[in-house]
């Protein structure tokens, strides 16, 4: 996964430099699972990070959080750029499109924003984006300048998803959304976007990330896309995922109940327990574990999947759900690629780069995976 071995302390063993583990006689043992370990230690945070997350506490205790005011009105508090998460801005340069749903007489909004600088790569395919929000706050115009970057950056074409949200539109609306929006880019991007164009990656922030991994399984398991009679989908690949601090278990992780910052540090397990409440209302033990939920329990093998990146930072409480998930990709045989961002909070590749070293870093990371997708 990166360049540094992870080991545990072990008895009558000597642990060397270069990760290995030494037996006072000279035998060299190497672990079956390597992580740089310097990122996810304190002494990594750089102070210019350190103060930047001090900023977000500071608005963070003198914001209500959402389950306090209700989903709609916290959705006008970020739409006007009064919670720690950057508001909304809208560029000239995007376009809006109504995508068909399964429900007769009803449209997905989505946003497109396309290329617009002269050294831009040629436009290599659609960037499926759905964003992030705990699946209750945001929606398709949330991510503007963030896409315009990734567009600019990577020549994709970004199409964000405006997919319904909880708690008045709970599961499954979300992830129906995004399935129907997705198999209608496979069918129809040629003709929307221009002869040659395809879908190619799906990825998200957070909840989007989430949905973006149950969408990509539910695609490779879609007797649609099975169905040799409709050539267009069974032809079908994704290039790779593109997942930032996402969501992969409803049960949570060893991280999430770890995770204590006071103020609130952007997310902890009790705005997560609410998030969950809204999403997934009256839900068992049972369901919170199924894979069309929980991508960290769906069995992964036998399934073509497409290479992906994960990236979190260390100050988040989604940390574990990168870390696991990524380790079950590589279980599985497939490309997978672990960039973590020390101190970095949840929600921090959506800030301007200017006002945060590791945005800037992981946009870089983002460009580095979507050309060596391309490249080989």
């Amino acid at each position: 996964m990166a360049n540094d071995s992870f080991y545990p302390s072990t008895d009558g063993l000597v642990k060397n430099g270069n990760g290995h583990i030494n037996h006072d006689g000279g035998h060299r043992l190497e672990s079956d699972l390597t992580l740089n370990r310097t990122k996810f230690q304190s002494d990594s945070i750089s102070p210019a990070t350190a103060a930047f997350n001090k900023k977000l506490q500071q608005v963070e205790s003198t914001s209500p959080k959402w389950y306090e005011v209700g989903a709609a009105n916290y959705r006008k508090l970020r739409a006007q750029g009064l919670t720690a998460l950057p508001g909304a801005t809208l560029l000239p340069t995007a376009r809006s499109l109504s995508i068909p749903s399964r429900d007769d007489g009803r449209t997905i909004p989505c946003r497109v924003l396309v290329p617009q600088m002269s050294d831009s790569p040629d436009r290599r395919g659609i960037f499926l984006h759905i964003h992030g929000g705990g699946w209750v706050l945001n929606d398709e115009m949330s991510s503007d300048i963030y896409l315009q970057t990734i567009a600019d950056s990577c020549g994709l074409i970004c199409v964000s998803v405006g997919y319904r949200l909880a708690p008045e539109h709970a599961y499954p609306a979300a992830p129906n959304d995004c399935f129907d929006v997705a198999t209608w880019l496979i069918a129809n991007a040629s003709r929307a976007f221009g002869q040659g164009v395809e879908l190619a990656f799906l990825g998200g922030e957070s909840a989007g990330a989430n949905l973006a991994m149950v969408t990509a399984l539910d695609l490779l398991k879609s007797p649609q896309l099975l169905n040799h009679h409709d050539q267009c989908r069974a032809k079908f690949r994704l290039k790779a995922l593109l997942l930032h601090y996402g969501t992969y278990s409803f049960q949570w992780q060893p991280s999430m109940r770890n995770f204590r910052r006071e103020p609130t540090l952007v997310l902890d397990e009790k705005i997560m327990d609410h998030f969950r409440a809204a999403y997934l209302p009256d839900s068992t033990q049972e369901q919170l574990t199924s894979p069309l939920l929980s991508p960290f329990f769906a069995n992964l093998r036998g399934l073509d999947l497409p290479p992906a990146l994960f990236t979190c930072g260390t100050e988040d409480c989604l940390l574990d759900d990168s870390v696991f998930m990524c380790t079950r990709w590589l279980m599985a045989g497939r490309t997978a690629v672990l960039k973590v961002y020390p101190g970095s909070p949840h929600g921090f590749i959506v800030f301007p780069p200017d006002k945060h070293d590791n945005a800037r870093a992981a946009l870089r990371d983002v460009k580095s995976f979507v050309d060596m997708i391309y490249t080989g």
